[in-house]
Order: structure tokens, then sequence, then C-alpha cells
């Protein structure tokens, strides 16, 4: 009795086990999904790439008229050289419900579309994406497509935009030069050692610093066409004409055998040199002396200062004899003649030249400078200062007869910083409604080398664009421009075989925040050429 008591209870337990245990495993299921679930939902939040995207294809209708989306930057129809680093997208969606963003590339090769989210309103792709997209549009157009989208139930398609871009084939192959300085101008002057020059490719994040802690003004620079040579002003702003001529060498030296003073030229009335401009074979220099300015410093960040000659002439020294001499037939003193630039053979200059005001009863007292008070009186007058391009033969400095260069003279503008293509074939020069240099309405204008109609360049940005400079190939052309900030930023555009550019690539990565970038220049030569330039020159004086 007992036992069959005992076998039963024992039975009773075995069935109540089995029920905890089957409700601990239905309980740990249900735990389970839940957890699942959890896990799908956090992995689509977290990864839209592979769960919005192909929802918000579902419901995207290509030809509906969606809401417009600005796309700032990149601009349509941009050609990137194949050097490029991975640009910054930025756009503006006016649809303030628009949450997210789907960015689409579209390509004619067949292959499957890439696309990519953003939770802001810009976006960056990753360097391998990048590479990829480069590949895919290489002389080949490409489209960019950019939805706003409202992620609710359901997704909603908002509003879009489309551009078009290509990849050049063609390499810009040369590295870049150029100097970045705090804005205002004013607080530059005031901590010259605080100015620095840059250099590298575009490829790079961003080029090294080469040259600073400077404690005398470094402006305008310019290299021999092999690039083995640079020549700058170091010393324009502290009234002493000093001007530097060096070998290139990856540690370059500044040494005091390498400087010249355009004050040692004969019958000099004072000449500190501007704008000057090394030959194409590195042997003379050519430059304004004898220069009198306009000068108005400004509160404002983006045009902190208005600088402009009122007064000069040409000057050429020779390195092989040590001769400074005046270039006749650009040596006129009614006349401002400035801004020179050599032809690629070094046959030829074109300078910019304007009738000069009468300048008798100025107080500058042989400074290089109107006093500031003259120099306000001249902009008051508000009356344009107009200068025309011009050329002259060179005749181993020996001069000639000027001319009007046709498109770039007697046009009711001013016109001014001519460069020449590395194939001699075109000019570009800047065309401003008054002045030269820092003109927020400054375009840029080609022209056939021996003059022609003047066309009006693609690239143009809608504010300043000036300092350019042809890479040594002639594919492609840098210039400055303050379109997408105060702080001068540095563009590129592609030069085709009939003269024809491209919209402006931004250089965005070359230049630290909060600095400008200015006076860009290509060298002939590979982005290690430089490493460090040593101010020696400064400890020989001492």
């Amino acid at each position: 009795m007992c036992d069959c008591i005992a076998n039963t209870g024992l039975k009773a337990d075995i069935v109540l086990n089995k029920r905890v245990l089957m409700r601990k495993k239905v309980i740990g299921l249900a735990v389970a999904a839940v957890m699942v679930g959890t896990a799908v939902i956090l992995y689509r939040t977290l990864q839209p790439n592979t769960y919005r995207v192909e929802d918000i294809l579902a419901v995207y209708q290509g030809h509906q008229d969606y809401n417009d989306i600005t796309i700032e930057y990149p601009l349509n129809e941009t050609l990137f050289p194949p050097e490029m680093v991975p640009p910054l997208y930025r756009w503006n969606d006016g649809v303030t419900a628009s949450s997210s963003w789907l960015i689409r590339f579209e390509f004619t090769d067949g292959k499957p579309c890439m696309n990519f989210m953003a939770t802001r309103q810009h976006w960056t792709p990753r360097p391998e994406d990048w590479e990829n997209i480069k590949n895919r549009s290489l002389e080949q157009e490409a489209k960019v497509v950019i939805l706003g989208v409202a992620t609710g139930e359901p997704i909603r398609v908002l509003s879009q935009a489309k551009i078009s871009f290509k990849t050049s084939k063609d390499p810009v192959g040369a590295p870049l030069f150029y100097r970045e300085v705090n804005l205002p101008f004013l607080d530059a002057d005031k901590d010259l050692p605080g100015i620095r020059w840059r250099f590298g490719s575009i490829d790079s994040p961003m080029p090294p610093i080469v040259l600073q802690n400077l404690p005398v003004c470094g402006n305008c620079h310019s290299f021999s066409r092999d690039g083995s040579t640079l020549a700058m002003d170091v010393d324009y702003a502290s009234n002493k004409g000093s001007y530097v001529i060096t070998t290139i060498k990856e540690q370059t030296v500044l040494a005091n055998k390498d400087i010249i003073t355009w004050a040692d030229q004969e019958n000099s009335e004072q000449a500190n040199g501007l704008l000057s401009q090394i030959s194409p074979d590195g042997r003379y220099v050519i430059s304004t002396v004898k220069d009198i300015s306009v000068f108005v410093p400004k509160p404002e960040l983006a045009f902190s200062q208005l600088f402009f000659p009122v007064k000069g002439i040409l000057c050429v020294f020779d390195r092989e004899t040590g001769r400074f001499r005046e270039l006749p037939g650009a040596d006129d003193p009614n006349f401002v003649q400035s801004n020179p630039t050599w032809s690629p053979d070094g046959k030829y200059i074109v300078f910019a030249r304007a009738k000069a005001p009468d300048l008798r009863n100025t107080k500058h007292q042989g400074s290089v400078w109107l006093t500031p008070a003259e120099s306000r009186d001249f902009i008051a007058a508000d009356e344009p200062f107009l200068f025309d391009l011009y050329r002259i033969p060179f005749n181993d400095g020996a001069g000639g007869t000027t001319e009007p260069v046709k498109g770039a003279s007697n046009n009711g503008m001013s016109n001014f910083f001519a460069r020449y293509s590395p194939d001699g074939r075109w000019i570009v020069f800047c065309r401003a409604k008054s002045y030269m240099l820092l003109q927020p309405d400054s375009e840029l204008y080609i022209i056939p080398a021996e003059g022609g109609d003047a066309r009006r360049l693609c690239c143009n940005t809608s504010r300043m664009n000036s300092w350019h400079s042809w890479s040594p190939n002639g594919k492609w052309l840098v210039f400055s421009s303050k379109a997408f900030s105060d702080y001068t930023q540095l563009c590129l555009t592609h030069i085709d075989e009939d003269g024809c550019s491209t919209s402006p690539v931004l250089l965005e990565h070359l230049t630290a925040p909060n600095r400008a970038a200015n006076i860009p220049e290509f060298v002939n030569t590979h982005p290690g050429a430089i490493t460090k330039i040593h101010a020696q020159f400064l400890k020989a004086k001492k």
C-alpha cells in the first residue's frame, strides 16, 4: 500500500516538473522572439543602407514632381580630376519634414547603382567608395540623385535633386605652392610670422607647411618653367624692396646671397618692387618699380583691403649680369604699368596699363603708398580706374613697341592678371568694373594669345575669381574664389583644346579652417621637391 502511494507521488512530481520545464521553454522562446524582433528593428534602424534604401526606392517615382532640393556642392556638370579626394556633398532641403536623405549614384556602365544614406544635409563618400565612383564615371557621364525622405509609416519621398558629373582622364600632374593667411588683412599684418606657405598635390588631405614664422612680409612668388627656381617678395610691406631668387631643393634655403633689392637700380626714385615674375628660363625677373599704390584697409572679413598701383614702370633684373634695366616701351611715367607676365617662350610680356593720375600734390613723401586720407579720397571720388592689357616684345631686355591686347583692352572694364597657357595658345585674365586685385566682381576670361574675342569661362563662381595658374600640362587651371566662404579658397577647372572650362571643383581640403588661401601656383616638379624652406637671410642680416 505504501509503495503504491509512493509511486503515485513520484509520477505526480514528474508530471509537474515537465509542466514547469514546458512553461520555461515557452517563456524562453517568447523572450527569444522578442529579442530577435528588437534586434531586427535595431538593425534596420542602424543599417539604413540595407533596409531603408529598398523601402525608399519602392515608393520613389522618378518622374513625379517632388519639391526641389538645392545641391550647393558639387555643381552640375562638374568634371573631377582623377587625383581628387572625396568631396563634401552639401545640399539644402526646404522641406522640414525630411529627416533622412538617400544619395544615389547612377552610371551608364550597366552595373547596379550605388546608394548611401545620410541623416544630415551633407555627406562625404568613404575613400574606397569614392575611388569606385571615379572609376565608373571616367570620361562617362554619371548622375547624383538626392532624395529627401520622411521615415514614418509609411515612408514618403518628399523632395529631390539631380546633377551630372564626370571624372577626367587628364591628371593635374603637378603640386601647388600657395600662401595661407589670417583675415582680416590688418590681423595678418600684425602677425606676419603666422602667415604660412603650403606645398603639395591636390590628392593630399592637406599639403604640409613648408614655410612659416617669417617676420617680414612674403608676398608674390613665381617659379621658372622647369620648376627649378623660386623667386619671391620677402620684404615689400617693410618698405625695403627685397626679393629672393633661389634654387629649389628639398631643404630650400633663402640665403643672403640670393637677395636683390629693387632700389639698387640706377636713378631710382623709389623701387620696392611689385607683382614681380621670373622669366620661364629663370634668367630674368620683371617687376613694377617706382610704384605708388592706393591702400585702404576695411573691417569686413571677406574683402578687408583695397589695394592697387596708381604709378609704376616695368624694370628687368638680369641674373647673369646683375644689372637692372627699365624696359623700353613700358617705362612711360604718364601711365601705371604693372602686373607683368611672360609668354612661355620668354619673347613677350603682357602687362596691365592705365593712365596715371596726377600725383604732384600728394603727400606720400617718397612712400610707396598714398597717405590713408589720400587713398580714401581717391576711392570716394567713385570714378572707375580701368586697366587694359598691353603686350610688348622683350628682345632680351631691349623692349619695343607696346600694343593693346584685343579682347582685354578698351572694353569699358578693368583688365588685369594675365596668364599664358603653357603651350602659348591662350591667355586667361581677370575682368572687373574697376581697379585690380581682390575685386568682388572679378571674373575669368579667355582669349587667344594674339588677342581676339574674349569668352567668359564657365568656371566663374559668384564672388571673386582671381590669382589663377595653369598646370604644366595645360589641362587644369587653379584659381582663388570667395563664393563658398569669406576665407578665400582654391578652385580647379578643366580647360579643353577649344579653351572651354568646366564647373569649378572646390579644393576645400587644402586649407585650414579660418585661413584664406591665395596666390596659388602650379610648380613643374614632384610633390616632394620641397619639404622645408629656410629663411636663412634673416640671420645673415642680423
